[in-house]
């Protein structure tokens, strides 16, 4: 890492490691700009502040399939009483997006457990002194019109008034739906930090914690909240009161209703303090934890075992910069989407959009027209897909196994509906660890059996069961597919929320694999009192010797050594 620079007042500021990219790809304006810096009039084309989610869908016959959406604002950063945004979808993995269309949404959706999709708008308003209201957004699926209600958001404490719904809200596994929001109270005046829930499928929220209260001069606004590998909550937060924006991180073990004090976000064995605004946070179904953010530039940093204690591998993604000031050109406002089970879609826009000033002109002073910046001074939204390191060389694409027909798939896990088209057999190892993105049977136990044409030598196995609940399972390799013996690894009342991974040291060597999913109560009622669920698998082995010819290349997406 590059040394950490200091301000007047001594404070370590981190300095992120640059990385040697490809030029990502643009999705507004579409096409790509015509030209290397925008005319008068498309200057006035904006576009910022994006985000991104990750939706699972299936075709027509079932096999698992992916929709990307990222939306983003096309209005100038001001407080509005009507805004306007757009919409991009991708369906091969974010690699591309199809032309931009306008949608209701400020915020990209989530998908519920029900199969709907739910969103928030931006802006609270304030209806009295304990009472906020904020517009969300609910579809019963992908193509299906949205249709927006205004939910009541009540606290406590004496509202000033109004406040903001940053970054996605998360559903934990009995149902609540979780939104971060920052908003001021008589009290203090200042901004804090809170998470709200709601049980109700998002008509009424209530306070369930306060994340970050103001303290001395510092205040909190925009917080990302993410359940960790662990099942705790994960807040990362910009703190406002210093020379720059920084972040900070709380931890809260009971579903956000107290946190952990508040403490300086740190990357791994360094002393210094991150530079940051918006930051979001994505469980990625490998199980390792992302954080992005930016300003200056736009970075990710990486927890491998899921739980965000410490940051790793620091890397700068995307900038431009203009050499005037750090902080000039890109937001530093990012989107993420996991796209596979370790790789994901970065996007982030290429100039901050302006303000407005006292007169109604605009103020563009964090972008100026002044031909100096990278990429130009184009308001734009750009798209990266980025792979991040896998926690051992070697993994079995199970999926392009069993479609090449290399790989035999048998299993008891047969329950599925006609509204849960991605749970199947094959559910399994299809990269999601979405909740009804796997194999279930209907009471129990389940087994899922593969088979390789080959002998392997598995050096490495990972499992996530009924994500949010508690399951057991026992895993065993066999050479003949008939006599199984002992197993070679043993779950029991384990929580998911991610991928979990366990390493044989010796290899285990068979050519057959078979996971018994222990039955568990408390299922949807849909499925029953008791069931059986595999939610994903992954198998590493050690690969056969064999010689090489031709050159090999490092892809462009791998930014981590």
């Amino acid at each position: 890492m590059l040394p950490a620079t200091r301000s007047a007042a001594g404070v370590a500021y981190c300095r992120v490691p640059d990385t040697r990219l490809t030029e990502p790809a643009w999705i507004h304006p579409a096409p790509r700009p015509p030209a290397a810096e925008p005319d008068a009039r498309q200057r006035l084309d904006f576009a910022g502040f994006p985000n991104a989610a990750a939706i699972d869908t299936a075709e027509a016959d079932g096999s698992p399939s992916q929709r990307v959406l990222v939306t983003y604002s096309r209005n100038a950063d001001a407080v509005m009483e009507s805004y306007k945004s757009a919409e991009a979808a991708s369906t091969d993995g974010g690699l591309t997006f199809g032309a931009p269309a306008d949608t209701p949404l400020r915020e990209a959706p989530i998908q519920l457990h029900d199969g709907g999709l739910f969103a928030t708008a931006y802006y609270l308003t304030r209806q009295d002194e304990h009472t906020n209201r904020l517009g969300v957004f609910t579809s019963p699926g992908l193509g299906q019109p949205w249709t927006r209600t205004e939910a009541t958001f009540t606290s406590p404490g004496e509202l000033v008034g109004g406040g903001v719904a940053h970054g996605l809200p998360i559903q934990l596994a009995d149902g609540t739906i979780l939104v971060s929001v920052y908003t001021r109270y008589t009290d203090t005046g200042k901004h804090q930090a809170e998470v709200y829930a709601s049980a109700d499928g998002g008509r009424t929220f209530n306070r369930r914690g306060v994340i970050a209260r103001p303290s001395g001069v510092h205040v909190y606004n925009e917080a990302a909240i993410e359940q960790t590998a662990d099942g705790s909550l994960l807040a990362v937060l910009r703190r406002e009161g210093g020379q720059y924006a920084t972040l900070a991180t709380s931890r809260s073990a009971d579903g956000g209703v107290t946190w952990s004090p508040v403490r300086e976000l740190t990357f791994d064995g360094k002393d210094c303090v991150v530079r940051g605004v918006a930051p979001r946070l994505l469980l990625m179904p490998g199980g390792t934890l992302v954080l992005s953010a930016g300003r200056p530039d736009v970075w990710l940093a990486l927890s491998p075992d899921g739980l965000g204690e410490t940051w790793e591998d620091p890397r700068v993604t995307y900038h431009n910069r203009d050499g005037v000031y750090d902080a000039h050109g890109t937001s530093g406002y990012t989107g993420i989407a996991a796209v596979g089970p370790h790789r994901l879609l970065q996007v982030f826009d290429n100039c901050k959009l302006p303000g407005l000033l006292p007169g109604g002109g605009l103020n563009e002073t964090a972008c100026p027209d002044s031909g100096l910046f990278e990429h130009g001074s184009w308001y734009g939204i750009r798209h990266r897909t980025i792979d991040l390191p896998e926690p051992a060389p070697g993994r079995l694409d199970l999926a392009a196994l069993h479609r090449s027909g290399t790989l035999t798939v048998e299993s008891t896990m047969t329950w599925s509906s006609p509204s849960r088209p991605r749970t199947r057999a094959e559910g399994a190892f299809d990269g999601s660890t979405a909740y009804w993105s796997g194999a279930v049977a209907a009471g129990g136990p389940g087994t899922l059996t593969l088979g390789f044409g080959k002998r392997q030598r598995f050096t490495r196995l990972g499992l996530s069961l009924r994500p949010g609940h508690p399951a057991s399972a026992r895993v065993y390799v066999s050479d003949d597919g008939v006599s199984w013996g002992e197993p070679v690894a043993t779950v029991t009342d384990r929580t998911d929320y991610a991928l979990r991974h366990v390493t044989f040291d010796p290899p285990v060597r068979g050519r057959h694999v078979r996971i018994v999913a222990e039955e568990s109560s408390g299922c949807d009622p849909e499925i029953g009192a008791t069931c059986a669920m595999l939610n994903e698998v992954e198998l590493y082995a050690k690969p056969r010797k064999k010689l090489l010819t031709g050159n090999l290349t490092e892809l462009d997406n791998t930014i981590f050594d």
